[in-house]
């Protein structure tokens, strides 16, 4: 319960930061990513890093609240016709 509390406090600002510092992480840190752009189209590095913040701060919301295994589950259980279970 600790852990995922300590989880949640840093992950969740970490992934607000990177959504709120995207530019400066783009220009001054990684530059662009060439399979970000490839797939994303023009500006793609800068969606990247705001789709990676995002789901940063939602798994570390849900490991926060204790929701991480039901939505896994949830996941996995919808996902059987196509695993053949």
């Amino acid at each position: 319960m600790f852990g995922q509390i300590v989880f949640g406090i840093i992950g969740i600002p970490l992934g607000v930061v990177i959504m709120l510092k995207t530019n400066y992480i783009v220009d001054q840190i990684t530059g662009f990513l060439d399979f970000a752009e490839h797939y994303l189209g023009s500006g793609g590095t800068y969606t990247f890093f705001r789709i990676l913040g995002f789901v940063i701060t939602l798994l570390s919301l849900f490991v926060m609240f204790g929701l991480a295994g039901s939505v896994y589950s949830s996941i996995v259980d919808g996902l059987g016709g196509i695993s053949g279970r």
